[in-house]
């Protein structure tokens, strides 16, 4: 066994010289000599006379689960990496990406528990956690508090959906004439079963001009920092906004619009990606076009700031969020099964459980939808029929050609899969039913229903 002393810098968990090392042999005989196949392990300490605590933190025991994290710092604005004791300019756009692995283990990483520490003077846009299976979630950057993110993964790390990355963007900012060392900044991923850390370089912000560049949403008489959009579909979709410039740092001191007769550079991201820069007019005002192919259906995160001189004048990170709505069966039961014990009289037979056919309607308000259902497949030699009873009395038959089953509205932007079919009940006699003759012989007959969800006027 080897041990050593102090292999740790207790305020980064970066690795160092060790103050001690030392290599000892165990007489494996000794520690399990009635060939169990187990031993107790583990620190014992003796102080004499005295007492204190003695304390042991393990954060990974070999062979439960060996896991590792490390974390890329770039400058996005200068598309560079970030080492230690870099320089950069006050204003950039910074990107760390922490990426979490599995190594090896008997169990899977567990109950991981991010504890992100942001470096001083960064003020984060955007946040995202990614799989290697390819799921990934948005994390609100309004959770951080006192510059620290934390987050639990909602998926455990295992041999087949490692590494996950973790992606946080957000801007630098630098004080007035001078320059503002960034101390490096820890961070620890602690699941139940192991615990990694990572820790950023340390890097110097250059000094920030006098002058405050301003960046708004809408028009000057109304801006706002951040903006919401809300649309139906995937499309081309423009934010406008304005810009001041001014020497005092106060909201209520709005400037002026422009920056003497010159424009500025608009610098934009769309879900975390940084986009071709832009430049706004110096009429003090701005537009940026956001492209279909970059939007997803759901929420989708855009910040833009200004820079001016060089970057030597940057402004302050504004964030819209564009919610793209969509109308999608969440859910459409892949086989309903009638069992009829036949007894020579005619019978409408409940399937053995009625089916589940959710829909999800994610667009602006005032959109309608459509729920129809056809059939086909049924042998020409079964003499029933299904039909759908919306429980008023009415029947309707399925064929080959759609049957109307339901109508509804849009939610407005908010997630909400409605399952339609929760009321159709054998006892409330509504749903999908099957009506038999008389004369109907025993056997099993196949058939498909295709249901089918359409835009539908109101």
């Amino acid at each position: 066994m080897t041990y050593s002393y102090n292999d740790k810098d207790p305020s980064t968990g970066n690795a160092q010289t060790p103050v001690g090392t030392k290599t000892v042999s165990i007489d494996t005989t000794k520690i399990d000599p009635n060939n169990t196949g187990y031993a107790r392990w583990g620190f014992t300490g003796s102080t004499g006379t005295n007492w204190e605590n003695n304390l042991v933190i393990f954060e990974q025991v070999p062979g439960v689960v060996n896991s590792s994290a490390s974390v890329t710092a770039t400058d996005l604005t200068t598309d560079k990496v970030i080492a230690a004791g870099d320089t950069v300019t006050s204003g950039d756009q910074l990107q760390l990406a922490y990426k979490l692995n599995y190594d090896s283990g008997s169990q899977d990483w567990k109950d991981i528990v991010a504890k992100i520490a942001v470096p001083n003077n960064m003020t984060v846009s955007y946040a995202r956690v990614t799989y290697a299976d390819g799921k990934s979630e948005l994390i609100d950057p309004g959770t951080i508090s006192a510059q620290t993110l934390k987050y639990q993964l909602t998926h455990d790390l295992n041999g087949t959906n490692a590494p996950a990355t973790i992606t946080i963007i957000g801007n630098v900012m630098g004080v007035k004439n001078a320059t503002t060392a960034v101390a490096a900044a820890k961070s620890t991923f602690n699941g139940s079963n192991a615990l990694t850390n990572a820790t950023t370089p340390n890097f110097t912000i250059s000094a920030a001009s006098n002058w405050y560049l301003r960046l708004f949403f809408g028009t000057a008489a109304n801006g706002t920092k951040t903006s919401q959009m809300d649309l139906d579909a995937v499309k081309d979709t423009t934010l406008t906004g304005h810009f001041t410039y001014s020497l005092t740092s106060t909201a209520s001191d709005a400037g002026y619009g422009g920056t003497a007769g010159k424009a500025v550079t608009l610098r934009p991201t769309v879900n975390g990606q940084t986009q071709t820069s832009t430049t706004a007019g110096d009429g003090g005002t701005f537009s940026y076009t956001v492209p279909a192919s970059l939007l997803l259906p759901g929420a989708n995160t855009v910040t833009l700031y200004a820079i001016y001189n060089g970057g030597t004048n940057v402004s302050d990170v504004i964030k819209a969020t564009i919610n793209v709505g969509s109308l999608t069966f969440s859910n459409v039961t892949s086989n309903i099964a009638f069992n009829a014990e036949l007894t020579g009289t005619a019978a409408t037979i409940a399937p053995s459980s009625q089916p589940n056919i959710s829909v999800a309607d994610t667009r602006v308000t005032g959109k309608h939808w459509a729920l129809s259902a056809s059939l086909t497949g049924l042998a020409a030699s079964f003499p029933g029929e299904v039909v759908y009873q919306p429980g008023n009395g009415n029947v309707t038959t399925l064929s080959n050609q759609d049957a109307a089953i339901d109508t509804g509205d849009s939610a407005a932007t908010t997630t909400v899969s409605k399952q339609w079919s929760s009321t159709w009940t054998d006892s409330s006699s509504k749903g999908l039913f099957l009506k038999i003759p008389s004369a109907t012989t025993a056997g099993n007959y196949d058939g498909t229903i295709t249901w089918s969800l359409k835009d539908a006027p109101s």
